[in-house]
C-alpha cells in the first residue's frame, strides 16, 4: 500500500532529540549477538559513554542509526523488534516513571501523551479512535530520518509493554501496522506480537479494544508521579514547541470527533482549565480551533481512507459530518480528489 505523508509533518528548526534512556540495555543486546561496540557506535556517530546517562540527550536520528548499524553489525535484522520486547518500562526514565505510577491504563497513555515531547521531540504520538477500537500511533515527524524501521519495532515493543504492565503478560494487542515495508523474517513479528501485523501503512499504530484502558495500573503512586512530572513538564515547557501543544490538542479532538464536533468548551476539559484560559493557550501558540478540528479532520480522513471495507457513509459520520457530500467536499479541498479516487490509487 502507498504510504501517506502526515499532513502535518515539518522538519523544525534544529535536529530531533530523544533521551538516552531510550537505549538502556541495548549495549547488552548487541553484546550478545557478538556486535562490536566501537563499530556500531561509531557508524552511528555516537560513543558508549554518550547512553551512560538516562537524561543525557541524543540526536533522533544517531540514536536510529545506532539500531539500524547494530542489526547490520550483528546479522539480527530484527533486533530491534527483540530489543523492544523485552524492555521494562521503567527503564525509559521519567517517562517510564510517569507511566507506571498513573492510577489507571488511561491516565497512561494520557500521560505518555502528554509529556512525550520532554522525552522525544518532533514525534506524533496519541490515540485515534477507530469504531470499537482504539489505535496508539506513534510516526517520527522529522522527515530528514530516513532509516527508521528498527526505531518503529522497538517502540511499539515497549509500548506494548506498558499495556502488559496494566492487563498482564498475556494481552496481546488486536493488530499491529508498520510504515516501513514487509522485511525478511517478517513472521517473527507475528509471533513476538502474538497478533496481525501489517507493513508499508501510514503510520506505526497498536491496535486494542477500549474496554482496556480501565485497566487499574499495579504500581500506581501518586507520590511518585508527583516527583518526576514537574520534570517532565519543565522539559516540554523549556523546549516551548508550539507543534507539539498543537499535536496534543489535534490528537484530543481526533479522540472526541463522531457524531457532533467537539467544541472548544469540551477540548478545555480535558485540559483542565476554564475555556478563557484554554482560548488564551491557543492564541499564544498562534493556533485557531477551527484550523485545529480541520487538521484532526484531515488526519482522520486519512486514516480511515486506508481501510477499504470501511464505507465513505461512515466515515463522513466517524468524522463529524451530518451528509456524505460535505465530506466528500472537504476532501477534495485536502488532497485535490474525491475520497474514491484517493482510495483507488492509494
Amino acid at each position: 500500500m502507498h504510504i501517506i505523508n502526515d499532513p502535518q509533518a515539518a522538519p523544525g528548526v534544529g535536529p530531533a532529540k530523544v533521551l538516552a534512556a531510550a537505549a538502556t540495555g541495548s549495549v547488552n543486546l548487541f553484546q550478545k549477538y557478538g556486535g562490536d561496540m566501537d563499530r556500531i557506535f561509531g557508524r552511528a556517530g555516537l560513543r558508549v559513554n554518550d547512553i551512560a546517562s538516562p537524561l543525557e540527550e541524543l540526536n533522533l536520528q544517531k540514536f536510529c542509526n545506532l539500531f539500524e548499524e547494530a542489526a547490520q553489525s550483528t546479522g539480527n535484522s530484527n533486533i530491534g523488534l527483540e530489543f523492544g520486547q523485552t524492555f521494562i518500562p521503567k527503564k525509559l526514565g521519567m517517562l517510564g516513571f510517569a507511566a507506571i505510577s498513573a492510577p489507571t491504563l488511561a491516565a497512561s497513555l494520557r500521560t505518555l501523551e502528554k509529556y512525550f515531547p520532554a522525552h522525544q521531540d518532533q514525534t506524533s504520538f496519541g490515540l485515534i479512535a477507530d469504531r470499537d477500537i482504539l489505535w496508539l500511533s506513534y510516526h517520527i515527524l522529522d522527515p530528514r530520518i530516513i532509516n527508521r524501521r528498527q526505531d518503529a519495532e522497538l517502540s511499539l515493543g515497549v509500548f506494548c509493554n506498558i499495556f502488559k504492565h496494566a492487563l498482564g503478560p498475556n494481552w496481546r494487542p488486536l493488530e499491529i501496522r508498520f510504515e516501513h515495508n514487509k522485511p525478511d523474517g517478517h513472521d517473527e513479528h507475528e509471533m513476538r506480537f502474538d497478533a496481525p501485523v501489517q507493513f508499508g501503512r501510514r503510520t506505526n499504530a497498536i491496535a486494542f479494544r477500549r474496554s482496556d484502558l480501565d485497566a487499574l495500573m499495579p504500581e500506581q503512586d501518586p507520590y511518585l508521579a508527583s516527583v518526576v512530572e514537574p520534570f517532565l513538564q519543565g522539559r516540554c515547557d523549556s523546549q516551548a514547541n508550539p507543534q507539539d501543544f498543537a499535536m496534543t490538542v489535534r490528537n484530543e479532538v481526533k479522540m472526541h470527533l463522531g457524531e457532533s464536533l467537539p467544541s472548544v468548551a469540551d477540548i478545555s476539559k480535558l485540559f483542565g482549565v476554564s475555556e478563557p484560559a484554554f482560548q488564551k493557550q491557543l492564541r499564544a501558540h498562534g493556533l485557531n480551533f477551527s484550523d485545529v478540528v480541520k487538521a484532526a479532520r484531515h488526519e482522520l480522513a486519512l486514516h480511515y481512507i486506508a481501510d477499504p471495507d470501511l464505507p465513505l457513509t461512515e466515515i463522513a459520520y466517524l468524522l463529524g459530518y451530518s451528509e456524505l457530500s460535505a465530506f466528500s467536499r472537504a476532501f477534495r479541498n485536502w488532497t485535490g480528489m474525491s475520497p474514491q479516487r484517493f482510495r483507488r490509487q492509494s
